[in-house]
C-alpha cells in the first residue's frame, strides 16, 4: 500500500472548506499532547473525532493542517451531503440566505468538492430512505458494501477520517460509540490510530468558540473484543475534552443549590481555584486559555447575560442568583442546548467529573459548598 501525497489542488479544495471558520466559530484554539505541535498520522491512520454537529466539516479542515505526514484522506459522510439541494433542504434559510443557498446548490460545487476531497456517503438508520432498504431486506448488505469501499480507498493510499458516534450529540454527551474502529481493524491489520476531541463552547462569546485538543497514536489489538475497542474509543475522545470557561462555569451552577446567591468576584474566585488545582493535579487535561490567563471577565458576564434571558438565573448588581428552573432536566434531550445549555455543557465533562469531584472536594472540605454568599 502506497499512500497518496497531497497535492497542490487537494490543499487548495480543503482550504476553501476552512474559510468557513468565520462564519461560524469566533475562534479556535488547539491543544496538543505532550510536546508536540502536530497530529502524527502514520500511514495507513484511521483518525477518530466526536461528532457535534454540521459545523465539524469545518473543524476537520482544520485538522488537516496539522497532520503529519499529510496525505489524502477518505471521509464518510451523510449521504444527503453529497446529494443536490443540500444547504436549503439543511438549513432551510429564508430571505436573502435562502437565495444565496439556492445559488450554491444550484452550481453543485458541494457535491464535486466533498468527492474530491474523499467524502464517501454512508447510510444512517431510519434516514436516508434506510426505512425502505431495511423492509426490503437490503440494508445489511448496504452497509456491507459501504464499510468495504472504505477499506478499499485506505489500501488505495488514503487515511481515514471516522466519526465512531455515527450521529451527532444533541445533549452535550459522547453517544454511545459504535463497531466501525473494530470492523476498520479487522480488514486492515497494521492500521495505526489516533484522535482528536471537538469542544464547543457556545456561551463564552457571541459565536461559538472551537477547541480541538489532539491525542497520541495508540494501537487496537487483533484479540482485542468488539466492545473492549469500544470502550478504548470513547476513552480516548472522552477524556480529551476541553475544561472551557463555559463548560467549568455550567459545572459550578449545578453544583451550587436552588435559590443560591453569590457575588460575581466570588464566583471567579471559585473558578480561579478550580482551574488551578485541575492544571496542577490533573494537567493531562487541557483548560481553555481564558481559564489559564484568568481573563476572563467580560465573558463571565457574557454568560451571566445569556442565562439570565434563557431565565436560567436572574444577574444584577453583580450578583448570580441560580433559579430552580436550571435544575430541572427536560423531558427530551434531542436538543439540550436549546432546552437547558447550561446542562448541555456540563455534560461535556463527563470524562472529567471524577477528577473535577475530588478537586470540588478539596476545595470545600473545610469550608463547605455556599448556599447563599450574598
Amino acid at each position: 500500500m502506497k499512500p497518496k501525497k497531497h497535492t497542490v489542488l487537494y490543499d487548495f479544495l480543503i482550504k476553501l472548506v476552512s474559510l468557513g471558520k468565520g462564519v461560524v466559530f469566533h475562534s479556535i484554539e488547539e491543544n496538543f499532547s505532550g510536546n508536540l505541535d502536530h497530529f502524527e498520522t502514520p500511514y495507513p491512520s484511521a483518525l477518530l473525532c466526536n461528532h457535534v454537529s454540521e459545523a465539524d466539516v469545518v473543524s476537520l479542515s482544520m485538522v488537516y493542517r496539522r497532520l503529519q505526514p499529510k496525505i489524502k484522506m477518505i471521509i464518510p459522510a451523510r449521504e444527503d451531503m453529497l446529494q443536490s439541494g443540500f444547504l436549503q433542504k439543511e438549513f432551510r434559510a429564508k430571505g436573502i440566505i435562502k437565495w444565496i443557498f439556492q445559488f450554491i446548490d444550484a452550481t453543485k460545487i458541494i457535491p464535486f468538492l466533498l468527492r474530491y476531497i474523499g467524502a464517501v456517503p454512508i447510510k444512517r438508520p431510519f434516514r436516508d430512505n434506510a426505512r425502505e432498504l431495511i423492509k426490503s431486506g437490503e440494508l445489511r448488505d448496504k452497509v456491507d458494501s459501504e464499510w468495504t469501499e472504505l477499506v478499499a480507498n485506505i489500501k488505495r493510499g488514503r487515511d481515514l477520517f471516522m466519526f465512531p458516534e455515527g450521529t451527532y450529540s444533541h445533549d452535550g454527551f459522547l453517544n454511545q460509540i459504535k463497531r466501525g474502529a473494530y470492523y476498520i481493524k479487522s480488514k486492515i491489520d497494521n492500521l495505526h490510530f489516533n484522535s482528536f476531541t471537538l469542544t464547543y463552547d457556545h456561551l463564552s462569546y457571541q459565536k461559538t468558540k472551537l477547541y480541538i485538543k489532539y491525542g497520541k497514536p495508540f494501537q487496537i489489538d487483533s484479540n482485542q473484543t468488539a466492545d473492549q475497542v469500544i470502550r478504548l474509543v470513547g476513552d480516548k475522545l472522552g477524556k480529551n475534552y476541553t475544561i472551557t470557561l463555559g463548560n467549568l462555569t455550567s459545572y459550578v451552577l449545578l453544583k451550587f443549590g436552588k435559590e443560591t446567591k453569590i457575588k460575581k468576584n466570588q464566583f471567579i474566585d471559585l473558578l480561579i481555584k478550580l482551574k488551578k488545582q485541575i492544571e496542577s493535579t490533573f494537567p493531562e487535561i487541557a483548560v481553555a486559555s481564558e481559564l489559564r490567563k484568568e481573563s476572563f471577565h467580560t465573558q463571565l458576564e457574557s454568560i451571566f447575560a445569556k442565562l439570565k434571558q434563557f431565565k436560567l438565573i436572574d444577574w444584577e448588581e453583580e450578583t448570580v442568583h441560580t433559579k430552580e428552573i436550571l435544575y430541572h432536566i427536560p423531558k427530551s434531550v434531542h436538543n439540550l442546548k436549546k432546552s437547558n445549555i447550561v446542562m448541555y455543557h456540563k455534560n461535556q465533562l463527563t470524562a472529567h467529573l471524577t477528577h473535577l469531584e475530588e478537586v470540588w472536594n478539596g476545595i470545600f472540605t473545610t469550608q463547605g459548598v455556599p448556599n447563599e454568599t450574598t
